[in-house]
């Protein structure tokens, strides 16, 4: 479905998702209107999108938690489509093994991540819940690298591209810096539906002069306020296997092995968690055969790691507040409302 021009496109938006088409277009070796017409079909037949990532702080005081669900008595499949309807899960798979649902959970305080559990608890056909809470993390999806582009086309992305993978605080505001305000908010909220809206539709729909939306814009960023991440299934871009990893890391050695786990092209979200196994990663392989590859030539050797468990998705059902449909393709986007 995807040639190799939509795939160079995808890859180039990973690099730098607001990029303006007349910047991609040499990138990819054809014209900037080529360009929109391949980024506007992958988005109107919900293969891609580019949303907003705000930072945790402005919509919940505490830390995600990692839920492996087991079930009996009631198909997985029945007990996923009940934990989709909560909105303040964040991401869902099917699973293959004992715990056939995995879940990330983040409510906007400790209260209500209870509540929830204590109704995800009570679901029937749910027997257990294994809760996995964050402590810290490491990186987070917006920071994935689909390994697309060739060498050419990294060096002429790198002058427009920041760094993205790198750690931040998660609870308290960015940079010390206090809430936004109410103005901000909209701005933000436009923003997380669509993350490569210019300064001058930020300032139309708010009434803001081009000049202060393109200011405000810039501090969001530099912030560390709001952060443009591209959504796709990775089947589309060659990744048929993703994965849920634990890791049982001597406490001398977590720091270390989050960080090597972070700057592996393979993962997508790494964390520190309170449990045996205290580090905890989702991410994506090509295959299966690549994924044993991954566990005992990559993940498996890094130093300070004891033990490694890995779950193999079935299918993710929702990520990023992001439902999936038929085919894998993007489905309703319902982000957390801003504090």
């Amino acid at each position: 479905m995807l040639d190799d021009l939509d795939r160079a496109i995808i890859g180039v938006l990973h690099a730098n998702p607001r990029a303006p088409w007349d910047e991609i277009a040499p990138i990819v070796g054809v014209n900037a209107s080529t360009v929109s017409r391949r980024y506007a079909r992958l988005a109107t037949e919900n293969i891609v999108r580019v949303v907003g990532e705000v930072n945790w702080s402005l919509y919940s005081s505490t830390l995600p938690v990692h839920l492996r669900v087991e079930t009996n008595g009631a198909p997985p499949s029945q007990i996923a489509d009940a934990l989709a309807a909560f909105g303040n899960i964040q991401h869902l798979a099917l699973a293959y093994g004992r715990y056939p649902i995995f879940a990330t959970l983040h409510a906007p305080t400790e209260e209500k991540a209870a509540e929830i559990l204590r109704t995800i608890h009570e679901l029937p056909g749910v027997s257990a819940v294994i809760t996995l809470p964050v402590l810290a993390y490491a990186v987070k999806g917006s920071g994935w690298d689909p390994q697309i582009l060739d060498d050419r086309q990294r060096e002429l992305c790198a002058p427009a591209s920041p760094p993205i993978r790198r750690h931040e605080e998660t609870t308290a505001a960015p940079n010390g810096f206090a809430l936004p305000d109410d103005q901000e908010k909209r701005a933000l909220s436009l923003l997380q539906q669509d993350a490569r809206a210019t300064a001058s539709r930020i300032g139309s729909e708010i009434g803001l002069a081009h000049s202060t939306a393109n200011r405000m814009l810039h501090r969001f960023m530099s912030n560390g306020w709001f952060r443009p991440r591209v959504e796709i299934d990775g089947a589309y871009l060659g990744y048929e296997a993703p994965f849920a990893l634990r890791a049982k890391a001597s406490h001398e050695s977590i720091t270390t092995v989050c960080r090597e786990l972070a700057h592996h092209p393979s993962t997508r979200f790494v964390t520190q968690v309170a449990s045996e196994y205290n580090v905890f990663c989702t991410g994506l392989a090509r295959n299966r055969a690549h994924l044993a590859e991954l566990i005992n030539e990559d993940f498996g050797t890094i130093p300070g790691i004891r033990e490694l468990d890995i779950d193999l998705f079935l299918m993710e059902t929702k990520r990023f507040w992001m439902s999936r449909g038929p085919g894998q393709r993007l489905g309703g986007f319902a982000p957390p409302a801003l504090i």
